[in-house]
């Protein structure tokens, strides 16, 4: 099936008919599959989704371009073309989602390991490490991974034979998607790579630009560090222990950017919300309700994000209440602004 372009320049004036940006391929910029799958395995998650932890990469044998797991222990199959969909890839992804049934956590775990290099962690550590369940949960969660599956193929374009071949297998109960990507002339030395979002059978795993949000680590003094802020930052986590912010802290959704706000100093703090909270009392502050949210990815900033160059970055100032998720692109400019301190 021929390219076809779905991006148009379209001029300000309004006046000007629109005109396609022009398609290329991912053979006309010197790139093979195994490029493009070497290319996914390091940056999936900024691609597709922050809820997405890739495990495996294809080896010689039958097996996935890519196996990932979400953060419901749930097994993601990739099969990668660097050519138009066919209704024969989803027999071929299909067949490897047989394959991974018959797999036992032992089998996961010895791919993860493999393919990470990385011998001292079991994938089920890994696994609670990365979405933040603690590591007591590991043997749970290791009776659970890989019992679902979801298949995708990933391909440049699809044809209407695949399609139908793809509401026939759902139709029977099957999770299968084709997952169309584009490319497009770029300005050198760079391509244009065009991802469409990505749902399964309503489950939604692209998603759009992370929700940012601050949250107040409750100085009182610029010089001393509050009880809770030395938790947060002890615990790596975000944490409120009175209402209603211990209800905000909990409705933070998995994948959001959250930054950790001392008044007075500006943000010292940055991590990526996880599936794991939890609405208790802590000895630390005895007699209140607490909600602690654990953070991924933190990073204690070594020189704070001043007060004065959040409100130059935002363009606007704050009183940053103890959850608060800044309006337009202003949380966006802060958090990049943010990661980019030491």
């Amino acid at each position: 099936m021929p390219n076809k372009a779905m991006i148009y320049e379209i001029h300000k004036s309004g006046e000007r008919a629109p005109q396609p940006v022009e398609v290329s391929s991912l053979s006309e910029h010197g790139w093979s599959e195994k490029k493009l799958q070497d290319y996914l395995f390091r940056h999936l998650r900024e691609l597709v989704s922050t809820d997405l932890m890739v495990i495996g990469q294809s080896k010689p044998g039958e097996q996935a371009d890519l196996v990932a797991l979400d953060h419901e222990g749930e097994l993601w199959l990739f099969e990668l073309k660097k050519v138009g969909g066919e209704a024969e890839h989803l027999l071929q992804v299909m067949r490897y989602s047989q394959i991974f049934g018959g797999m036992t956590i032992d089998d996961l775990d010895h791919l993860y390991r493999v393919n990470k290099g990385d011998s001292t962690k079991s994938l089920a550590l890994a696994f609670c490490d990365w979405f933040g369940y603690g590591s007591d949960r590991a043997a749970a969660w290791g009776e659970r991974l890989g019992k679902r599956h979801h298949l995708v193929v990933v391909t440049d374009g699809t044809d209407d034979e695949t399609l139908a071949s793809v509401a026939h297998w759902q139709r029977h109960g099957v999770d299968i998607q084709p997952w169309p990507y584009r490319i497009y002339n770029w300005k050198e030395p760079s391509l244009c790579l065009d991802l469409p979002e990505l749902f399964i059978r309503g489950k939604r795993i692209s998603q759009k630009q992370a929700q940012v949000f601050f949250v107040n680590t409750c100085r009182k003094r610029e010089a001393a560090p509050s009880a809770m802020e030395k938790f947060m930052l002890s615990h790596e986590c975000a944490l409120a222990t009175s209402d209603p912010w211990v209800d905000k802290i909990f409705r933070i959704p998995a994948g959001a950017r959250v930054m950790l706000y001392a008044n007075k100093v500006g943000v010292v703090a940055t991590g990526i919300a996880t599936p794991a909270r939890e609405i208790a009392e802590l000895r630390e502050f005895p007699g209140e309700k607490a909600c602690t949210l654990k953070l991924r990815d933190f990073r204690r900033l070594k020189s704070p994000l001043t007060m004065q160059d959040v409100f130059r970055v935002a363009k606007k100032r704050y009183r940053v209440v103890t959850v608060m998720e800044p309006r337009d692109d202003a949380g966006k400019l802060v958090w990049e602004a943010a990661i980019r301190q030491p």
